[in-house]
């Protein structure tokens, strides 16, 4: 009867967790997207809490010319990602109708190149006036950093372009690590 008393109250307790979880992974993202997950247990079993988040170190490039701009984007969480979402608008300038293209590299931009090549292209191309939600598959690890280029063609008067940075979703977090213990 005790033993059964005990799976109850672990389900109990598994059920609360995955609530928590749950409801922290459905939270909204923000410029800088962080989120926590934790729960505890009884007996053997163990949960340890962790953060996920990303956050852009240049959220607002100005371009006033064709030349590229670059932006970091940090891992600020304690958890591996597979994509980081990224909300880019593109103002109205005054005059021109300027588009964009925006790269993403593990490693720091030099002399236009990402690591001799071009970058992998984070979305399509964008507009002015237009503000686009996209996702990469280029992700700082843990403590780590990618690097952002954008680069501008047809830009006669100022125009900005805003990144906002989102992790909204369990899919972009690594798959869970299952042992047997």
């Amino acid at each position: 009867m005790t033993h059964c008393r005990g799976q109850r109250f672990m389900g109990r307790i598994a059920v609360s967790a995955a609530v928590l979880l749950f409801g922290a992974l459905t939270l909204p993202g923000t410029a800088a997207a962080t989120a926590k997950a934790a729960a505890s247990v009884a007996g053997s079993e163990s949960v340890t809490s962790a953060t996920w988040g990303a956050k852009a170190t240049a959220s607002v490039l100005t371009f006033t010319t064709n030349v590229a701009q670059t932006s970091t984007v940090a891992n600020t969480g304690t958890i591996a990602l597979s994509g980081v979402g990224y909300t880019v608008t593109i103002s109205n300038p005054t005059s021109g109708s300027p588009s964009f293209t925006l790269y993403a590299c593990a490693t720091a931009w030099s002399g236009g190149k990402c690591g001799g090549g071009t970058g992998t292209k984070v979305g399509t191309t964008y507009a002015k006036n237009t503000t686009t939600p996209v996702t990469s598959t280029v992700v700082p690890a843990v403590g780590g950093s990618v690097y952002l280029q954008a680069t501008p063609s047809g830009v006669t008067s100022s125009v900005s372009m805003t990144l906002v940075t989102t992790i909204t979703s369990a899919s972009q977090l690594r798959a869970r690590v299952v042992t047997n213990q």
